[in-house]
């Protein structure tokens, strides 16, 4: 069990790394120009590159924190459970508008 603990607080951790990159690239501009190549950078397209990066880093965090959910005190596990829920649903959406500006 504490294995499987120290495994979930690993991708909790990578996580939050992702998201230390992501709004690294927020503040420097550069996921305008990654999720919107060829366009010139507006603060919208920089706005709409940040709503399709930060899901993944949010699902993956909380993945981690539902493997630990019996570990958690009540109001993380229940924030745990509407995360996951949020952020897939998120997920979801971001990458069905990435699948449409590929098409």
């Amino acid at each position: 069990m504490k294995a499987l603990r120290i495994c979930a607080s690993a991708v909790s951790i990578a996580g939050l790394g992702l998201l230390g990159l992501v709004l690294y690239d927020a503040t420097v501009g550069a996921l305008a120009a990654k999720f919107f190549p060829g366009t010139e950078s507006t603060p919208f397209l920089h706005l709409g590159g940040l709503l399709l990066a930060l899901p993944v880093p949010l699902h993956i965090i909380f993945i981690g924190m539902i493997v630990q959910v019996k570990w958690l005190k009540p109001p993380w596990a229940r924030l745990a459970r509407v995360g996951i829920v949020f952020s897939g649903l998120w997920l979801g959406v971001a990458l069905a508008a990435k699948l449409f500006m590929q098409i």
